[in-house]
């Protein structure tokens, strides 16, 4: 059983970002919609993007470094995708831009939320600020290079930083201790900007400069390494969005926990592969499952690959394991199916967030513990994230809801069908808005191909 997903979200926005920074013809391989791909879209043809679908493929035509800048920026995306769009407008800083809605709740809301996110990123100034109606303009200067508590840029901020480099031809270097998100940072390199990318370590030193360091007894640590020149101009190149690996780590838990029928093959193809956020299968490999990546293309600048899935072998369990904040922040969005598998591990397993992740995830683990604790394990919420001590047998067919939390929602359906459970989960509505069709897909997955084939006959 083959399953085909839907592109990589993020990825998908970051290539339409590219395309129009690309002064020429991208044509992407393969092409179909993400859920938000074409809205966002929508937005960059502001921007002056043009879209041209021919058959299979989409051909994306940019204007380069010269694209045209709207005065009323767009505040209906998720703080990723909104950053992106802000930057590419503060190329300008003597134009007055706008954020604008309805002058109800929501509206001022989401005027309210925007406003926090421009102000965490930029350095800007404030023209006239009323509830639904804010104007302001962007500053030359950047502001503070802060790294958190892993000693990384975070990788929004770190996109950012980096695609307003390129936009204004300017150079920016900066060293961290762990690896982040890089999709964007390997989309640059492969569509021609001179970026240097590369760990660095004791293999970089000179035999003087490793006895000074131990001599002193100090510790060398490996660290990555981030270089990016001016950038003259970019041209078109063809490319492909791999399939999106939260809905791949949905069949990937459902076959590793549910009693998915012995003779079907669980083949997920073309999924996204880069090592920098699929953290969640080495975590599920350390937990016992059986993933193969059957097969691995590099190409395009990155990694995607077809991945296969067992069954826990006969009489095995999944086993408690303790995963750091380093190992999650490479799995932030499948954090819900590393909770859902916990629940079936012999012991304990900790997961730890973030430092910086962690305020914001506090009510989500809140409601998905409240769902979890409804199967009778044991679940524990503490201000590094959560403790799961899982169950050899679940016997309790309860009713959840995923809230309006699509990665919430979409670990609960995948439990409820491991577990058999008759009623819905609630809000599916919002799974199925975020992934079109992976409901479906998880269904099918649990239907004995054997018996699929002979019509039904046993």
């Amino acid at each position: 059983m083959e399953f085909y997903l839907n592109p990589d979200r993020e990825r998908t926005n970051l290539t339409l970002v590219m395309a129009l920074l690309v002064n020429g013809r991208t044509v992407l391989e393969d092409f179909s919609w993400s859920a938000e791909g074409r809205s966002f879209a929508n937005a960059l043809e502001e921007f002056g993007l043009t879209l041209n679908l021919q058959g299979h493929e989409m051909v994306l035509t940019g204007k380069g470094f010269q694209y045209p800048v709207p005065s009323l920026l767009p505040i209906n995306f998720g703080e990723r995708d909104s950053i992106l769009l802000w930057t590419l407008a503060s190329r300008e800083t003597e134009q007055v831009f706008t954020f604008a809605a309805e002058n109800d709740e929501a509206g001022v809301a989401s005027v309210a939320l925007a406003k926090e996110w421009l102000q965490a990123y930029f350095k800007i100034h404030v023209e006239s600020d009323s509830p639904a109606d804010f104007k302001f303009r962007f500053d030359t200067a950047e502001p503070s290079l802060k790294k958190d508590s892993l000693g990384s840029v975070p990788y929004i901020m770190r996109n950012r930083l980096m695609t307003r480099a390129l936009i204004r031809g300017e150079f920016i270097s900066f060293e961290e201790k762990t690896v982040v998100r890089d999709q964007w940072t390997r989309m640059l390199q492969y569509f021609g900007v001179p970026l240097r990318y590369e760990g660095r370590g004791v293999e970089q030193l000179s035999e003087f400069e490793r006895r000074l360091l131990m001599a002193q007894g100090k510790k060398v640590e490996r660290t990555q390494f981030t270089e990016q020149s001016e950038t003259k101009v970019m041209t078109g190149r063809d490319y492909y969005v791999p399939g999106d690996f939260t809905e791949a780590m949905a069949l990937i838990l459902l076959s590793t926990i549910g009693a998915v029928p012995k003779g079907n093959r669980i083949l997920i193809k073309n999924v996204e592969l880069n090592s920098s956020r699929v953290g969640a299968i080495n975590c599920l490999k350390r937990m016992g499952a059986n993933i193969e990546i059957v097969t691995r293309r590099e190409k395009y600048g990155d990694v995607f690959g077809d991945l296969e899935v067992f069954p826990v072998d006969a009489g095995k369990r999944l086993q408690g394991r303790r995963f750091g904040e380093d190992t999650v922040a490479t799995s932030i969005e499948e954090f819900p199916f590393l909770a859902v598998a916990a629940c079936f591990a012999e012991g304990e397993t900790i997961l730890r967030l973030p430092k910086e992740q962690r305020k914001a995830w506090r009510p989500v683990n809140e409601a998905l513990a409240e769902n979890l604790r409804k199967t009778g394990v044991e679940v524990g919420v503490y201000d590094d994230g959560l403790v799961v001590r899982g169950l050899e047998n679940i016997t309790a067919v309860p009713e959840f809801d995923g809230g309006e939390n699509p990665q919430v929602g979409l670990a609960l359906n995948v439990l409820a069908l491991a577990l058999g459970c008759e009623e819905p989960v609630g809000h599916t509505e919002v799974v199925e808005a975020n992934f079109p069709g992976i409901l479906k897909k998880l269904a099918d997955a649990m239907v004995d191909e054997n018996v699929a084939e002979d019509g039904g006959n046993p």
